[in-house]
């Protein structure tokens, strides 16, 4: 049995297809246009995307052996509307070739999501950033979009806990979107 090495290992963990190099887009848009196809070189993201390398990722004592963790806050996945705010941070690692293997977003939504401030919150996420969402998905709160190569999740939730006024926090909602393999690595 042949050992593998840690690079290796973490792929095969992750359930990363190093063979496969026909990935659909995803569902997440960004300026019009699917940021991303799973598997994608970080070199082919439209040049306006801003991200940089994240310290503080999963596998920060890995990057010299080519697993890299990257951090995005562009301003395109933050804005305030009329009825509130949504502010994303995005979270993406890469293999040895820079192709994406994982990514996550967090959105903070400051807004109340029970009335019709919700609508219009519920529309800039669809129409903006994920064009794939149901109409229904505000009442489901979870949807899972399965591709041939990779899964899309998407969680809607309210944080009534992260209240505490005395220091600046309230009540708000998060939504948490994941893009993850499917397969079986082809190591």
């Amino acid at each position: 049995m042949t050992q593998l090495s840690s690079y290796d290992s973490i792929l095969v963990a992750e359930n990363f297809d190093t063979t496969n190099t026909n990935a659909d887009k995803s569902c997440l848009y960004y300026k019009g246009k699917p940021l991303l196809a799973f598997g994608q070189n970080i070199n082919l993201f439209d040049t306006t995307f801003s991200f940089r390398y994240d310290p503080n990722g999963s596998y920060q004592n890995f990057h010299r052996q080519g697993i890299t963790d990257y951090l995005s806050l562009d301003d395109f996945y933050s804005t305030k509307l009329s009825t509130g705010t949504i502010d994303g941070a995005m979270y993406f690692t890469t293999d040895k070739q820079k192709r994406i293997f994982k990514l996550n977003i967090s959105f903070n939504i400051d807004a109340e999501l029970v009335d019709t401030s919700g609508m219009e919150i519920m529309n800039y996420l669809h129409d903006k950033y994920f064009p794939c969402l149901p109409p229904d998905f505000k009442g489901k709160q979870v949807f899972e979009l399965t591709h041939k190569n990779f899964v899309e999740q998407f969680r809607l939730y309210p944080s009534p806990d992260s209240a505490d006024v005395e220091h600046g926090f309230k009540p708000h909602w998060s939504l948490d979107y994941s893009l993850r393999p499917t397969k079986k690595n082809g190591l």
